[in-house]
């Protein structure tokens, strides 16, 4: 008489870390002051200047793929002196940058020249693959969490004397249900390079992660 199949419910995972090949700089150019005209004209002026360095290295095979500039802000608020006397109204003006470099060294070369820019900011920079190169390495990855879940399912069955197991059903945690999903992380440190006043970024490589979950049947034998 034949036995009911054995269901073994397993979790597949594999990960990898590659080098970036892109850097995308988020940064804030902003200014303050008690007119609201030299404030405003001060900004329009230090914008031209960081706009005209990033059109001139976007273009193809240059170092800056895309760039933006949006999420314009402009105020006042009228502060306080620590007698409690309210002063006069200070207005702001400020916006937002992202520029997205494949050139390493010329993306540390234009930081060192946005620090002589007054009120230019850098706030992060997101280091990460393309995206041509990202589906390939995503897709090496979840075959290897597929084949991680199949050699732990097979471990379970051999702990119990079975057979060869045998796919039954696959998920997705990122599609099917709660989990982990295929993630990119980096970080990036900066240390002194040759030169004085000179920096090169050296970011962290760029984990690629996946996990899947796969329940398998084997049948215990007669």
């Amino acid at each position: 008489m034949a036995m009911t199949p054995v269901r073994i419910a397993v979790r597949g995972f594999h990960s990898v870390r590659v080098p970036p090949e892109q850097a995308t700089v988020h940064a804030t150019l902003s200014g303050e002051g008690r007119s609201a005209e030299p404030v405003f004209q001060a900004v329009a002026a230090a914008l031209a200047e960081v706009r005209g360095s990033l059109e001139s290295r976007h273009h193809p095979g240059g170092p800056v793929t895309r760039y933006a500039v949006d999420q314009v802000r402009t105020g006042s608020h009228r502060p306080f002196h620590p007698d409690g006397e309210q002063l006069p109204p200070v207005y702001t003006a400020s916006v937002s940058i992202t520029a997205t470099f494949t050139d390493f060294d010329d993306l540390a070369a234009w930081v060192r020249w946005g620090a002589q820019i007054g009120g230019l900011g850098i706030a992060h920079v997101d280091w990460a693959l393309t995206a041509a190169s990202r589906r390939k390495v995503e897709r090496k990855t979840r075959r290897r969490a597929v084949r991680d879940a199949r050699r732990r399912a097979q471990d379970y069955a051999d702990a119990l004397d079975l057979g060869p197991v045998e796919v039954s059903s696959i998920s997705d945690p990122g599609i099917g249900g709660p989990g982990q999903r295929t993630v990119l992380m980096a970080a990036a440190s900066a240390a002194p390079a040759a030169g004085p006043a000179e920096f090169a970024l050296r970011p962290d490589e760029v984990e690629v992660a996946a996990d899947v979950e796969a329940v398998f049947t084997v049948r215990g034998g007669a």
